[in-house]
């Protein structure tokens, strides 16, 4: 390490940021606070005429290297034009976080509608939120945490009443430990029970639409007699693998059905797979999908089978550790790291 370098990370960062921004040739900035972060520090800057939120931007991995640390993220002010605050990773996750049970005093299920906590933000602040009438994505190489994700989604769904669990696990792995909580499972790959139950979804989605008809309203809450039915699909890619193309074609287009028209009457999905390509994500489905999650993904065509066209971060997704994720839904995507719930805690 250079002493320059030794000398910067030592340094108050008030003091320390003037020379860096000097050396590098990035003037027209002031630094008017500087906080701590979860991953190491927050620089509020004033902008002087000439310089920008871009210029800053495409500066990031200068300024990371003169400070010697992990990252660079740039925020622009969303009032002023003149303001902008940088972050300083010190490290690019806040690795694993336990998986810790709502707070539930009285022992009954809990309410459907509420906000379900899912992990940390990258300023180590809980994030959570209501996932009703709204299906989920969820993708990433192996390895990169999906059923970590998944896992925390289903504790909550689980601990909520009037939640319908049903469930596709081609691969005979993750829903087996949920599987007293699932009203009906379909273990395996193999075409017939998987078409049986998507038929049986879209036939429930059909009554449930005539009966919402009488209600005069344009949402169906969750209620004994009408549950939240959540499909999960542990591994979308292997769904009705052992047919031919003509098999998953016709599986393909239930399950899209069955998302394009269960929303207004309380039916959703969560769909995972470990291959987030454009081959094995069907991009008429992605679109009806709410929430999209993409954990550690290769590559920018894979990131973009999840989120979208446009929404590739290399330093946020290539080297992203388990559990953490790129959340989108239906504006920027945002880093949320899942909670860690292990096997014994399930039960």
């Amino acid at each position: 390490m250079s002493v320059r370098r030794w000398l910067m990370q030592r340094l108050p960062l008030v003091i320390s940021w003037p020379l860096v921004a000097e050396q590098i040739g990035l003037h027209g900035t002031r630094v008017t606070a500087v906080t701590e972060t979860a991953l190491g520090h927050a620089v509020d800057l004033e902008l002087q005429p000439t310089t920008s939120v871009v210029r800053i931007g495409m500066m990031a991995d200068q300024l990371a290297v003169a400070f010697g640390i992990a990252r660079v993220r740039v925020l622009a002010d969303p009032l002023y034009s003149h303001r902008v605050t940088v972050l300083l990773d010190q490290q690019l996750s806040i690795g694993s976080v336990p998986y810790e049970s709502e707070h539930n005093p009285a022992g009954l299920p809990m309410d459907p509608l509420r906000p379900m906590p899912i992990g940390l933000d990258d300023n180590g602040e809980p994030v959570a939120t209501s996932f009703y009438g709204q299906s989920i994505l969820i993708g990433g190489n192996p390895g990169s945490g999906k059923s970590v994700a998944m896992r925390v989604l289903l504790a909550g769904l689980a601990a909520s009443r009037n939640v319908s669990l049903v469930g596709i696990d081609p691969k005979h792995a993750e829903l087996t430990l949920w599987s007293p909580r699932f009203d009906r499972l379909v273990l395996g790959n193999e075409v017939e029970p998987t078409v049986a139950l998507l038929t049986e979804l879209l036939t429930e989605v059909q009554r449930r639409a005539e009966y919402l008809a009488t209600t005069n309203s344009a949402t169906l809450r969750p209620s004994n007699t009408h549950p939240w039915m959540v499909l999960v699909i542990d591994e979308w890619a292997e769904t009705g693998a052992a047919g031919d193309q003509k098999q998953r074609n016709h599986i393909n287009e239930l399950l899209r059905r069955y998302l394009s028209l269960g929303r207004a009457v309380g039916c959703t999905a969560i769909l995972c797979t470990q291959r987030p390509t454009s081959d094995t994500v069907d991009t008429g489905t992605r679109t009806l999908t709410t929430h999209r999650f993409a954990m550690k993904c290769g590559d920018r065509h894979q990131a973009e089978a999840i989120l979208g066209v446009g929404a590739f971060v290399p330093d946020q997704l290539i080297s992203a550790s388990p559990g953490r994720a790129l959340w989108s839904d239906g504006g920027p995507a945002v880093a949320v790291q899942f909670a860690n719930l292990t096997d014994a805690k399930i039960s």
